[in-house]
């Protein structure tokens, strides 16, 4: 009998032990953003929209993230019902990063003709790594949006985007193997001097005294950028963190130049920002992006900003929209076409299989003279083929295809969920339940379980054995 609870005891944990690494392997949920449909800039448009053909294509998922994701094409059939020539200043709206923004992945057409379109960068949307946090709505304020199609530059509180500053630029050499901490002190009035420094990582500060510091292995170029009142430079260098044992052993050179303010961060900005399609983005967005970014630091550290906090600013998932322009001839009709890549929202936290939530707003369809005819089609992936929730009705059409027909806009904005298995059971709820609750640590959970059960069932044994044998 031993030898019996051994083996049960061996053969949990065999068993157990993989299902704890894979659990490692990712989060329980992931957030996705909505996507929409094209909103006119005016808001009372005379052009109708007659038809929009909406396909999401999930049958070529890239496995991006933790997250399904898919081609979404939207066509849209539109009329001119005016007697005038109508040029008509059209949006679209998506939640992206800058440094992962693809120009190529967006494709806007006029009957079937590539349009060039002008990208503009709004706010920072919210972002949640938990379920019960989730709010759409904050996302999409389609006011808000329109209000960032706009070329008039920022007006900054601190600073002009004309105002010329003081570009310190030190190339620092070591002048042997030993790496230097090479330090620059300096001394200014937050109230009279702004300062952006580059390529330090250590940064000390009480009252008007400062300290900027780096470890320095090999040759670095350095920079300081002075806006207001100049600052005095005292060089130094040490071989320890604690700046207490000097070193001679390296060389350093420093340059000058006056620069607009302006020049200074769109060429800083389009040199050090990860993004391959930049060049898309006009430097006027550029500048109202990161000087606005700039002058908020300024105010939060008294006059200090450093190149780290300008260029997170590329990492966090903004509102962009891209504005086009459609030529519509007096009662005459325009095909426009939309076709991006979307992701959807993970969430592992009610099922045993994650749950692919995707969200398509259409309330900016309103602002269009009359919009109906929406058909709809989903192309659903092998890992996730079925619908198990939406607001509107769906037709299967077998082979992972979905369908729906709506003569107007339904009353709220467009969601479906995709999932594993054609129904969520009973067992999924108590699995995704338990994911929730627990997280990485649920297969560990189960597995304790699996253990205590295990062990239950051999006392029960044992002690049914010892019975018979004492009769």
């Amino acid at each position: 009998m031993k030898k019996l609870l051994i083996s049960i005891v061996f053969a949990a944990i065999m068993f157990s032990t993989p299902a704890i690494v894979f659990a490692n392997a990712g989060p329980v949920f992931w957030q996705g953003h909505p996507s929409s449909t094209i909103l006119s800039i005016e808001e009372n448009s005379p052009i109708r929209v007659e038809k929009e053909d909406l396909v999401f294509d999930f049958s070529d998922d890239d496995h991006s993230f933790h997250t399904i994701s898919g081609k979404v094409t939207a066509t849209y059939e539109m009329f001119n019902p005016t007697n005038e020539l109508q040029s008509v200043q059209m949006a679209f709206p998506f939640i992206g990063t800058l440094d992962s923004f693809v120009g190529e992945e967006i494709v806007i057409t006029e009957d079937e003709n590539v349009l060039e379109y002008d990208v503009y960068i709004g706010d920072v949307v919210n972002s949640y790594r938990d379920p019960l946090q989730v709010d759409k709505r904050t996302n999409f304020d389609f006011k808000s949006i329109v209000g960032t199609v706009t070329k008039n530059p920022y007006k900054a509180k601190h600073f002009t985007e004309t105002e010329k500053g003081k570009r310190y630029i030190i190339d620092v050499k070591p002048t042997t193997d030993q790496r230097i901490n090479f330090v620059i002190d300096f001394n200014f009035d937050h109230k009279k001097t702004k300062v952006l420094t580059n390529g330090f990582n250590r940064y000390e500060r009480s009252g008007e005294k400062t300290k900027i510091a780096v470890w320095c292995y090999e040759p670095e170029t350095l920079e300081v950028f002075v806006l207001g009142e100049d600052i005095d430079l005292k060089i130094s260098a040490y071989t320890d963190g604690e700046f207490k044992e000097k070193t001679n052993f390296f060389t350093y050179e420093i340059l000058t130049q006056e620069i607009e303010l302006k020049q200074y961060l769109i060429s800083y900005i389009t040199s050090h920002i990860n993004s391959k399609n930049i060049e898309m983005i006009s430097d006027n967005q550029i500048y109202n992006l990161y000087a606005k970014s700039f002058d908020e630091y300024l105010t939060q550290n008294m006059g200090y900003v450093s190149e780290h906090d300008l260029l997170a600013q590329q990492h966090d998932q903004r509102m962009l929209t891209l504005v086009y322009t459609v030529e519509f001839p007096q009662n005459g009709r325009k095909t426009v076409g939309v076709s991006y890549r979307t992701s959807g929202t993970m969430d592992k936290t009610k099922t045993v299989k994650p749950l692919h939530t995707f969200e398509y707003i259409l309330n900016p369809a309103a602002n269009w003279k009359d919009f109906k005819n929406l058909n709809i089609k989903i192309i659903t992936p092998e890992e996730a083929p079925y619908v198990v929730k939406s607001n509107i009705e769906w037709l299967n059409q077998e082979n992972k295809l979905y369908t729906a027909t709506l003569s107007s806009l339904p009353e709220e904005d467009l969601f479906f969920t995709l999932y594993a298995e054609e129904k969520i059971t009973l067992l999924d709820k108590v699995g995704g339940n338990l994911q929730k609750r627990f997280g990485y640590l649920t297969p560990i959970v189960l597995g304790l379980v699996g253990l205590l059960m295990m062990g239950a069932v051999v006392m029960v044994i044992l002690y049914k054995k010892t019975g018979n044998e004492l009769e």
